[in-house]
């Protein structure tokens, strides 16, 4: 018997080109499943709260710009620290004397966990130094967010890292 030269023999295997489109075909296959299931990972939990506000301060960037300016030219100073649930903030003015009378309002945010995020209500306990309730604390990261109401043009954002 003859044996055409394109028929392997009997248990050979020889490797076709529809052989080759499946293994293409299916590699590509699961690498985009992959990708679509990352990417639906990562962007699910997102609730865009970052987004909208760095949007709407980028819109009012101008006025944040004079702020800025202002309070540079008041030249205070401040100090942020958390102690016992309480975040205490200390007020100073060029020649490092006291600031009293402001009212502070803020908050204490938790990056990446918004749901830990509080308002913060001061009051000053010493000529200067302005506490407000923080409550339980989880150790780690803080930004600590403060703003005079009134004319006093005061804004302060800080890192407080809790032991």
């Amino acid at each position: 018997m003859t044996r055409n030269d394109d028929t392997p023999p009997r248990g050979e295997f020889r490797l076709k080109g529809w052989h080759v489109l499946a293994i293409v075909l299916t590699f590509f296959g699961v690498v985009f499943s992959v990708n679509a299931f990352f990417i639906t990972s990562a962007l699910t939990p997102f609730t865009g709260d970052e987004a909208t506000r760095a949007y709407v301060r980028g819109l009012e960037y101008n006025e944040v710009i004079a702020a800025r300016r202002a309070q540079a030219e008041l030249g205070w100073s401040a100090a942020v620290n958390v102690a016992d649930g309480r975040v205490l903030v200390s007020v100073t003015d060029p020649d490092g004397a006291p600031v009293p009378g402001l009212e502070l309002s803020g908050e204490l945010r938790r990056p990446g966990d918004p749901l830990q995020d509080q308002q913060l209500a001061f009051s000053e306990i010493r000529e200067g130094v302005y506490a407000a309730q923080g409550g339980e604390l989880e150790i780690g990261r803080w930004l600590v967010r403060v703003r005079a109401a009134g004319d006093d043009p005061f804004e302060l954002e800080r890192d407080v890292w809790l032991q």
